[in-house]
C-alpha cells in the first residue's frame, strides 16, 4: 500500500516536473521572441501592413490664353478629392486598474448616439443630389449595420469623392472633427476658436483627379483619362507627360482594409514633384464658337458628322478644333477627334492641289481653254460630270476652278498623263506638292497617312484622282496645304501647345516648324492665290463673298461611295478650305460635314456659314488694321462698326480730320440683308439693326460675339435678332 502510494507521488512528481518544464519553455520562448527576435516581428508585420508606397505627384494644369483679356484660362487641372473612412470597431486598450487588455469601442456608444444621428442628417444635406448619396435614414442604416458587427474590416466607407468645397464643410461635421476650445479664465466661460481638428475615428485618403474646367468643350484635342490606366491620357494632356506628370514620391503607408492604404504620417520619405504647365493655343472664346456653329449647322442639315478646324498662318498655331458625330439619341457630341484621325475623299478641296501641279510644271496656265459640263473620255467607262445643269461650254481654266469643273481638271490630267508609262507619274508628282506623310503633331491621337491609290492606273482611276477621288486625306493635312498657300508657299506643322510654364513663368518655347519651304515656284503660287479667291468672288464660293476683309478658298462636294455609283444611294460630304483676310492672310480655315439628309449638300452652302461665323468673330475680335499716319496730326479714332451719323459728327465736333465713312452698313443705304454687328457695342448693333426694321434682344454685357441671324442672310421686316455680348 505503501509502495503504491509512492508509486503515484513519483508519478505525479514527474507530471508536474514535465508541466512546470513546458510552462518554462513557453515563457522562455515568449522572452526570447520579445527581447531576441522582436525586432524580426515587428519588421514582417510591418512589412505585411506597412510598406514604402509611391505618391503621385500632382498633374501640371493645362491653360488657354483669353485673346480677349491676355490672361490664362485653365482647361485642365488636378483637384484633390477625398474618400474618408471611419473606425466602427473595437481596439484594446490596457486598463490601468488590472493592468490587463481590454476590448472598447474606438467611438464610444456615448459618443456614436449622439453625434451620428447629426452626422447623417448633414451628410444627407450635402451630399444631396449626388449619385452615391443616400437620405439620413439610410446613412444611419448603414453605419448601425457595420457598428453590430463583432468581426470583419474594423474601417468602413463613410464617404468617397468628395470635392475639395464639400470637404471644407464635411470636416466640421460631429464625429469627424473637434473643434479647438478654452476656457476664459475672466468669465469662465468655453470660447470656441473656430479651429478643427480631425479626431481618432477616420482615415482620410486624399487623391488628385483630373478636373476639365469646360468639359466638354475640345475634349478630344485637350485629352481625357484612358480607361483602365490611372497615369495615360490621350489628346495635348498625353503628348506633353513629360512636362505634366511631375515626378513621384515615396512615403509609408498602412493597409486599412483589403486595397486601402492611408499615410502613416504626413513626411514623404522622398517628396512627390508637381508637374510643370503648359499654354495650348486653343482660344477659348474661338473654339466655343466653332462647336456652337458646327452643332447648328450639323443639326439644321440633319448630318452625321462634321468638324473644323483654324488656324494662325504665320505659326501653325491651332487656335480652334472641334469634331462631332451625332449619337443614337441624335444629340452630337466630340466622341473622337475626326479633324485628325480620320481621313476621307476630299473631292473639290483637292483641285487647289491638281491645279498647283499643272500650273507649276507648265502644263496649262490660268488663261488655257478646257472643255466643261459633261464628257466621256477615250478609254474612260464613265462619263465625267460637272455639278449643275447649264452647259458653260469651253472655259479659261481659271473659270473652271471658280465653277469647279471635274470635266476641266480632268483634260488637263487626260493630255498629260493618259499614256500607261504616264499614268503612275500623276500620283508621284502629286505627292511633290502635297505633303503625302503623316504630320506627327504634338498631340497623342493615332493619325493616318494620307494615301493614293497607286494601283488605280485605269483611265478612270486617273481622271477622278484630278478632282479628289482614288485618294484619302485627313482635314488637318488638308488645311496644312491651304494654310502654306496662304502663308507665300511656306507648309508650317500645326502646333497645339505654344509654351511650358514653371511657378507661373515661362521655361520652355515651342516655335514654329517648317515642313516645306518652298510649295511651288512664286508665279505658280500667285496664280493659285489668284484662283483661291476669284472662287469666292465669282464661283461656288460666292456666299462667303460678301465681307470687308476678303476670303480666299475651295469649295468640295465629295460623292460617299462615288465607286459603287448606281448600285447604292448616294451621301454628300460637303467641305470648304481657305483662308482670310485676302491681302494679309493670318488664319486658315476648314469645314467639313459628312452625310447632311435635309437642306444643303454642296461645300458652298453647308460648310460657309460655319467658316464665315468664325472669319467674323476674328476679325472682328482679333485683326486690326493699321493706317499710315503722320505724328504731327490728329488723327481720327479707328472706326470699326456702327453708327456712321455719330461718328462723323463726333469727328467733327473735336476738329478731327477723317474721311466720311462709306460702308455697306450705313443707314441711308438700302440693306436688303442681315448685316454683321459682331465686335459691336449693343448701342451701336441695335441702331444698326433696328434701322433695317429688325426687332433686337440681348443678353450679356461687353460686346456681341454671336447673333441668331446669319450675316448676309435675307430677313423681312419685323423679323427678331438674339444678341449675345461677352
Amino acid at each position: 500500500m505503501e509502495g503504491d502510494k509512492k508509486d503515484i507521488m513519483f508519478r505525479f512528481f514527474w507530471v508536474y516536473a514535465i508541466i512546470l518544464l513546458g510552462f518554462l519553455f513557453v515563457i522562455g520562448r515568449i522572452a526570447y521572441i520579445q527581447i531576441v527576435e522582436g525586432s524580426f516581428w515587428k519588421k514582417l508585420a510591418e512589412e505585411r501592413f506597412v510598406e514604402l508606397r509611391p505618391v503621385k505627384a500632382k498633374r501640371g494644369s493645362i491653360y488657354s490664353v483669353d485673346s480677349d483679356s491676355g490672361e490664362l484660362l485653365m482647361v485642365a487641372t488636378d483637384v484633390p478629392k477625398y474618400d474618408v473612412y471611419i473606425d466602427l470597431g473595437y481596439t484594446y486598450v490596457i486598463d490601468h486598474k488590472t493592468k490587463q487588455k481590454k476590448r472598447e469601442r474606438v467611438i464610444p456608444d456615448s459618443i456614436y448616439k449622439r453625434d451620428m444621428p447629426l452626422l447623417c442628417e448633414s451628410m444627407a444635406k450635402l451630399f444631396y443630389g449626388q449619385k452615391d448619396a443616400k437620405t439620413k435614414n439610410e446613412y444611419r442604416e448603414y453605419l448601425n449595420k457595420f457598428r453590430r458587427m463583432e468581426k470583419g474590416n474594423r474601417y468602413v466607407s463613410l464617404q468617397k469623392n468628395i470635392t475639395l468645397e464639400q470637404w471644407e464643410k464635411f470636416r466640421k461635421f460631429p464625429l469627424i472633427s473637434k473643434e479647438k476650445v478654452r476656457k476664459s479664465k475672466s468669465t469662465g466661460k468655453i470660447v470656441h476658436s473656430g479651429k478643427f481638428f480631425l479626431t481618432n475615428y477616420i482615415n482620410v485618403v486624399e487623391r488628385n483627379v483630373r478636373y476639365y474646367p469646360y468639359y466638354p468643350m475640345a475634349r478630344r484635342t485637350i485629352g481625357v483619362p484612358v480607361s483602365g490606366c490611372d497615369t495615360c491620357y490621350d489628346g495635348i494632356d498625353g503628348y506633353y507627360s513629360k512636362f505634366l506628370a511631375g515626378e513621384t514620391g515615396v512615403r509609408k503607408e498602412k493597409k486599412i482594409n483589403p486595397g486601402i492604404w492611408i499615410p502613416v504620417d504626413d513626411n514623404e520619405q522622398i517628396k512627390a514633384i508637381d508637374g510643370q504647365d503648359i499654354v495650348t493655343t486653343i482660344d477659348v472664346r474661338l473654339q466655343e464658337l466653332a462647336e456652337n456653329s458646327l452643332r447648328k449647322c450639323l443639326d439644321s442639315n440633319d448630318a452625321q458628322s462634321g468638324c473644323v478646324i483654324l488656324m494662325e498662318v504665320k505659326t501653325g498655331y491651332v487656335r480652334a478644333i472641334a469634331s462631332l458625330q451625332k449619337n443614337k439619341d441624335g444629340e452630337y457630341a466630340e466622341n473622337s477627334n475626326i479633324a485628325i484621325s480620320s481621313y476621307f475623299e476630299p473631292g473639290s478641296t483637292f483641285k487647289a492641289i491638281s491645279a498647283m501641279l499643272y500650273l507649276d510644271k507648265g502644263f496649262i496656265d490660268s488663261s488655257s481653254i478646257v472643255p466643261t459640263f459633261d464628257k466621256r473620255f477615250p478609254g474612260a467607262k464613265t462619263n465625267i460630270r460637272d455639278v449643275g445643269k447649264i452647259n458653260h461650254g469651253s472655259v479659261s481654266f481659271a473659270r473652271a476652278m471658280e465653277m469647279s469643273s471635274n470635266v476641266g481638271l480632268s483634260q488637263v490630267v487626260y493630255d498629260n498623263y493618259i499614256s500607261k508609262n504616264k499614268r503612275m507619274q500623276f500620283g508621284k508628282d502629286l505627292m511633290d506638292y502635297f505633303y503625302y506623310d503623316r504630320l506627327n503633331m504634338d498631340i497623342k491621337i493615332e493619325e493616318p497617312k494620307p494615301y493614293i491609290n497607286q494601283k488605280g492606273t485605269s483611265v478612270d482611276d486617273i481622271l477622278r484622282l484630278s478632282f479628289g477621288y482614288v485618294t484619302a486625306t485627313t482635314p488637318m493635312q488638308l488645311l496644312t496645304f491651304y494654310n502654306g498657300i496662304a502663308n507665300n508657299g511656306v507648309m508650317v506643322k500645326p502646333m497645339f501647345v505654344s509654351h511650358v510654364l514653371k511657378d507661373g513663368q515661362t521655361v520652355k518655347t515651342f516655335k514654329p516648324i517648317v515642313i516645306k519651304e518652298k510649295m511651288c515656284k512664286q508665279e505658280t503660287l500667285a496664280i493659285v492665290q489668284d484662283i483661291l479667291k476669284r472662287v469666292v468672288e465669282n464661283g461656288t464660293g460666292r456666299r462667303l463673298s460678301k465681307t470687308s476683309y476678303g476670303i480666299a478658298g475651295k469649295t468640295g462636294t465629295a460623292e460617299i461611295g462615288y465607286s459603287k455609283k448606281g448600285i447604292v444611294a448616294l451621301q454628300h460630304r460637303a467641305s470648304f478650305a481657305g483662308y482670310f483676310p485676302t491681302e494679309d492672310p493670318q488664319y486658315s480655315c476648314i469645314v467639313v460635314v459628312s452625310e447632311p439628309q435635309k437642306n444643303a449638300t454642296h461645300g458652298g452652302d453647308l460648310a460657309a456659314p460655319v467658316f464665315r461665323d468664325l472669319s467674323d468673330r476674328v476679325v472682328g475680335t482679333r485683326i486690326t488694321y493699321k493706317q499710315k499716319s503722320s505724328s504731327l496730326q490728329k488723327q481720327a479714332p479707328t472706326y470699326n462698326k456702327g453708327n456712321v451719323e455719330n461718328y462723323n459728327k463726333f469727328c467733327q465736333n473735336l476738329g478731327l480730320k477723317n474721311n466720311k465713312i462709306e460702308s455697306n452698313w450705313n443707314p441711308n443705304k438700302d440693306i436688303k440683308t442681315i448685316p454683321n454687328v459682331l465686335g459691336m457695342t449693343i448701342r451701336d448693333a441695335k441702331y444698326l439693326l433696328e434701322k433695317q426694321g429688325l426687332i433686337v434682344t440681348f443678353e450679356g454685357k461687353g460686346k456681341v460675339v454671336s447673333q441668331s441671324l446669319i450675316s448676309g442672310s435675307s430677313f423681312r421686316k419685323g423679323n427678331k435678332i438674339h444678341l449675345n455680348l461677352n
